[in-house]
This record gives structure tokens, sequence and C-alpha cells, in this order.
């Protein structure tokens, strides 16, 4: 190639590359006006500097939601949900109940933590000077205060309110309340990620909440005298009790239900199955009641126990039957509807978790759990396959709280973070209630007291 041809060629290409570059400073792109960030924070894969979200670390629960989880979410998270990632939720989680505020506050600040971040608390600059789960610049508050999770939440919830005054979040939808928070440059992100953060919340929030109330627990102790005690269902620490009768029942009882704070249903142990109403009086200082009156016979239960709302369940040599309570105070009139659930409850114990659910254990130690339906329908779940054994009377004043019973006189606790789900890998022990000194032959908790 001769000279003067090369030098035409060579001025040739660098005009071409010169209008080529002034073209597209005079055309901007869709890219050039709506840029991406070098990294995109919301990366499920990426990997990016991370700090902790509980100072406690990951819990083996939190191990069990992740794979519960991935295998229920629909979007982008399912698959990748971790202990980490968990208990990064649980923490927002957590903030938002602490707050008093309702679960679909947290629904919204995890939609926004799933766009934001991928539910990872990041501290690195990846976007600008943006940190933490959910991506707040520094003009929202300092370094350390983007990291810990119960700030930040708090943070996003403060603007929240402030953007919609009168809870209007209540009801306005998801992916605009998170948009109207954030400012994002994809507002369209949010809502399409509001499912999976409700179900999300849904499996999270009962660990966050906890039980709460008093539960308040009678008894009958081998003379005959009632006792009624009260433990507070979150520190498993007695708060009350034991107050006594000055009388006994005057017949040696077999089961026992609590119906209400003064209304208990007592089986006699004879042949003839009588079946007792015992109204308490009072139960402060000393447990004070009326005569028992006897409502029929015929009443030959092991077990007895009331679901709180319209339910008394019997079970006899296996068989489990489930009775209407139309009043308070019932005679033998106010009690219908005898329905033969089914035949091959062989429980050792027996008390009630909420509406038609029913809680027992074997005398090889199973913990089972049925949902009762009607006659001849139900759904079997078994939640410990042994151990379960030591314990002679199991009771439940609601909200996920057991109470078992040992025959040396010890009580034990225990919170079934969801009692409703089937699962075993949500229930946890509490600090021994007593080691000794429950030495009554009947327990029974009222139903319900506990949420």
């Amino acid at each position: 190639m001769n000279g003067r041809l090369y030098a035409f060629l060579s001025h040739a290409a660098v005009a071409a590359t010169a209008v080529i570059s002034l073209c597209a400073i005079a055309s901007p792109s869709a890219a050039a006006l709506d840029p991406q960030p070098e990294v995109d924070a919301s990366d499920v894969t990426a990997a990016y500097q991370l700090a902790a979200c509980d100072p406690g670390g990951t819990t083996s629960t939190d191990a069990a939601l992740a794979t519960q989880l991935n295998q229920t979410l629909d979007d982008k998270m399912r698959g990748y949900m971790s202990a980490y990632r968990v208990s990064c939720a649980r923490m927002v989680i957590k903030a938002v109940h602490d707050r008093g505020l309702e679960p679909r506050a947290a629904v919204i600040a995890v939609t926004t933590i799933i766009v934001e971040t991928s539910i990872q608390n990041i501290s690195e600059e990846v976007d600008h000077d943006s940190l933490g789960l959910f991506q707040q610049r520094a003009t929202w508050g300092s370094r350390s205060q983007r990291l810990d999770p119960t700030w930040a939440t708090n943070a996003f919830l403060n603007k929240m309110i402030r953007e919609y005054p009168n809870n209007s979040w209540r009801t306005a939808q998801i992916g605009d309340v998170c948009q109207s928070v954030q400012g994002s440059a994809y507002p369209d992100r949010y809502q399409v990620q509001a499912g999976d953060a409700q179900l999300i919340v849904n499996a999270i929030w009962p660990y966050v909440s906890g039980p709460k109330g008093p539960a308040p627990v009678y008894g009958v102790l081998p003379s005959g005298l009632l006792t009624y005690t009260e433990i507070d269902a979150a520190t498993a620490k007695r708060t009350r009790g034991a107050e006594l009768s000055t009388v006994p029942l005057g017949f040696k009882p077999k089961a026992m239900a609590t119906l209400d704070y003064n209304t208990l249903l007592i089986t006699q142990d004879d042949s003839g199955g009588k079946l007792y109403r015992v109204d308490i009086i009072s139960n402060r200082g000393t447990v004070t009641f009326d005569p028992p009156i006897l409502l029929g016979t015929g009443w030959t239960h092991d077990l007895l126990a009331y679901d709180g709302k319209s339910h008394l369940y019997g079970i006899a040599d296996g068989v489990l039957r489930r009775y209407n309570l139309t009043k308070t105070k019932p005679t033998l009139a106010d009690i219908t509807s005898n329905t033969l659930i089914g035949s091959g409850f062989a429980l050792k114990t027996l008390t009630t978790t909420g509406p038609d659910w029913i809680l027992g254990t074997t005398t090889a130690g199973q913990l089972i759990s049925y949902k009762i339906n009607g006659a001849g329908s139900w759904q079997r779940y078994q939640l410990r396959d042994a151990t379960w054994q030591v314990f002679d009377h199991l009771l439940s004043p609601g909200g996920g709280v057991y109470y078992g019973h040992r025959p040396e006189g010890s009580l034990h606790g225990y919170v079934d973070a969801n009692p409703y789900d089937g699962r075993d890998d949500d229930l946890s022990s509490q600090t021994p209630i007593d080691t000794e000194g429950w030495t009554q032959t009947l327990l029974s908790a009222q139903p319900g007291t506990v949420t």
C-alpha cells in the first residue's frame, strides 16, 4: 500500500470515529438517561462484603426456615434463602413487631430488602454511598446506623409513616409504598416481590412475636383440694400460686377440663362416670368454689379437654368424641352433639392448642397433634417420635405454649412457634417452671389465654 493511500485511510478512520462519538453524545441512549449502577446490589448471586444481621448469629431455626422457604417462594428468592438471609429478614420483622405495627408493615419492609439487596446487609458501598439491607444513602444516617437492621428498619418505617399519614399505608399498594420511601429508578421492581415477602413474613412472624399473657392453671391435689397457679408464658416463671382451696372436692376426680377462668368440668373416678361442674368463686389468696353440681352420668372418659371455642373433647379406651358447649356455665342440656370422631386415639395425655386442634402424648413417647374436622375426619402430625412418655399430664393455654408434668413433681415448658403447621423443627424448650412441687393428680390450663 502506497503512503498517500495509507494516510488517506487513516484520516478517514479517525474522522469516522469522531462522527460516531459525536452521534453518541448527541443521541443519548435509554441506558444513559437511566443508568444502572456499576454493580447491582440486588443481584442475588453477586458476592459482597456483608455484615451480620443478628449479633448472636444464625440459628438452627433460621436454617430450617430457609429450607422451607426455598420450596415455597415463587420469584427472585426461590432457592436462594439461607440461614443468614432468614436471620436478616427475622431482624427486620422483629423491629416491625417490637414497634407495635402489624404484619403488613413487615411485608412492605421485606419487599423492599428483597429488591434492594436480596436480603443481605451489604457493608461495602456498592451503589454510590448506599449501605445496609435497605441500601440507605449517607444522608439517612451513619455507617453503623445503616448497618444495624433494627435502626435501618425503624428509619424506613419512620419515612413510610410520614409519606402515608393516618396509616394510609395499610391500604396502599405495597409496591407504591416501597417506592415512596426508597425513590428508586426502577419502581416496578417492588410489587412483583410482595407475594414472596408475604410468605417470608408468614413463616417468620410467629418466631418474633413469641407467646404473651398469663397461663392460668388449675389442679387437684391427692387430698382433693383445688389449686390455682399463673405462669408467665414468655418467661416460664410462676407469677402466682399455688393458691389452695380450704375444702376438698368431695369425690375422687378422674379427668378435668377448664372452660374459663371460673368454670371447671370434672369427672368422678367411679363406674358411673359422673360429670360435675365446679364454679370457682375466687382464686385470690385461696381458691373458693360452690358445691360441685352433678350434670349427669356415663362420662367414663379417661381424658377431657376444652378447645376454648365451643368444643369439648373426651377420650375413653382410645375412642375420641366431641361435644358442643352452648353455654359457658353448661347444664347437661347445654352439652350437645355427641360426635364420634374416631378410634385409635391411644393417648396418655390430652390437651387442646386451639379451636379443633388437640395435642397428646403416647406411652411410647410420641407427641402428636391432630386437626379435627368432624366425624371420621382428621389430620395427624407426629411432632416427636420419642421421649415424651415422661409426662403424665400435658396442658396448653394457647399461643403454642405447652406444659408437661412429670410424676416426680416437675413442670416443663415448651413453645411451638406455629402449633398449626404440623412441623417439629419450630418446637423448643423453655427453662423448667419448677423442678419439684407440682404434686397435683390432675392439671388443666384455661385455653386461649396465651396469644
